[in-house]
């Protein structure tokens, strides 16, 4: 029995309400998880610091990034949507581009700073374009152009983006490329507190998935440098950072390629310090240092979209101490639909597109007062 376009048009209509009633978002509103630590927003850090300029670090994730992301991002943060705003970020000679914009809350510049480093592995990252879905062709046929095989829609989707444009991030970093990818964080980042030295808690950081563990690298490896100006650059970010905030934690499954499964045989399931672990031990001998500057509390908040194929949950036991407040966000990025699926590739790379994820991120839980 065949049905007529205006039948398929009637059963559609029918159909949509029930799909739409089975589509949900569970964690929006956000659900901070049960003992998670109150945290503070960029407004507190406004309002208590001393008038000096407020540096706001962004460090995007796996997957490529352009000028775009730091835009948005920006804009979900300070709620303003710029009509003026760059197009393309500035390109440095070591390959990371840089978005640099400045607002003033409450009478305080907040410059942002966001670090586009996709340029370094999009080399690397091309080699796999043959793969990527294209017009399915008879591949066993001489002169029918490249092979592009058929693929399931949802498949090609998720292989070309999760894959071969975002996990091969995170195999190129775990690699040879590692420490040229570190060291151009460490060149970018040292510039950024080189020009504006002064102030406690002047320093917030929103990094996203990979870009978390390149970060945290960079900075370890900066508090460890044998290079005075790098270590004192080092030791001042280390001082002035008042706020860091992940999104898309991926620091358990990429701390397994750190860990030497031959050297503990007896004792497999013990967990070696991962990279933002050792930052945050390095910081602490700094502030033991004899004549050194006491350090204060600083607030880690981890948000996770549990439908997030590539993320994972903070656990704050694993950070929690008198120098550091931990929180675990709940997030839903997209729609979960049918109970079913949500958007694998929105999941991971729509934190900052989260309007509530912006909110949280400006004006911290429970949320400041002078938010609107």
């Amino acid at each position: 029995m065949r049905h007529s376009p205006s039948n398929w048009l009637r059963l559609l209509t029918l159909l949509t309400p029930g799909l739409l009633a089975a589509c949900t978002t569970p964690y929006r509103p956000p659900a901070v998880v049960r003992d998670s630590a109150p945290f503070p927003g960029i407004v507190n850090l406004v309002q208590t610091g001393s008038k000096h300029p407020l540096d706001v670090i962004l460090v995007h994730g796996m997957c490529t990034h352009d000028a775009s992301w730091a835009n948005h991002g920006i804009d979900r943060i300070t709620g303003v949507v710029s009509a003026n705003v760059p197009e393309q970020a500035a390109a440095a000679p070591n390959g990371i581009q840089l978005v640099e914009r400045t607002q003033q809350i409450g009478g305080t510049p907040v410059r942002f700073h966001a670090l586009i480093w996709s340029p370094l592995t999009a080399p690397l990252k091309r080699q796999l374009d043959y793969d990527n879905t294209g017009s399915p062709n008879d591949c066993s046929q001489a002169g029918s152009g490249e092979c592009k095989p058929k693929r399931a829609w949802l498949n090609g989707y998720v292989k070309d983006r999760l894959l071969n444009d975002c996990l091969s991030d995170a195999v190129i970093y775990e690699g040879a490329s590692r420490n040229a990818i570190r060291d151009a964080m460490v060149e970018s980042v040292s510039r950024i507190i080189e020009s504006n030295p002064n102030g406690d808690h002047t320093l917030a950081v929103v990094a996203e998935s990979l870009g978390s563990k390149i970060l945290f690298d960079a900075l370890s490896s900066m508090l460890e440098s044998r290079q005075p100006r790098t270590q004192a650059l080092g030791q001042q970010a280390a001082r002035r950072l008042g706020l860091l905030y992940m999104a898309g934690n991926q620091l358990p499954i990429l701390g397994l390629a750190e860990q030497d499964l031959e050297r503990r045989p007896d004792n497999r399931s013990a967990t070696a310090p991962d990279s933002l672990q050792r930052f945050l031990e390095l910081r602490r001998r700094q502030a033991a240092a004899p004549l050194a500057e006491s350090i204060a509390r600083l607030a880690v908040v981890a948000f996770t979209d549990p439908n997030d194929l590539l993320s994972y949950r903070l656990l704050p036991a694993r950070y929690a101490a008198p120098d550091v407040a931990v929180a675990d966000v709940l997030v839903s990025n997209a729609r979960t639909w049918l109970g079913l699926i949500e958007d694998p590739v929105a999941a991971h790379l729509d934190y900052l597109e989260n309007p509530e994820v912006g909110e949280l991120i400006a004006c911290g839980y429970p949320r400041a007062s002078s938010c609107r």
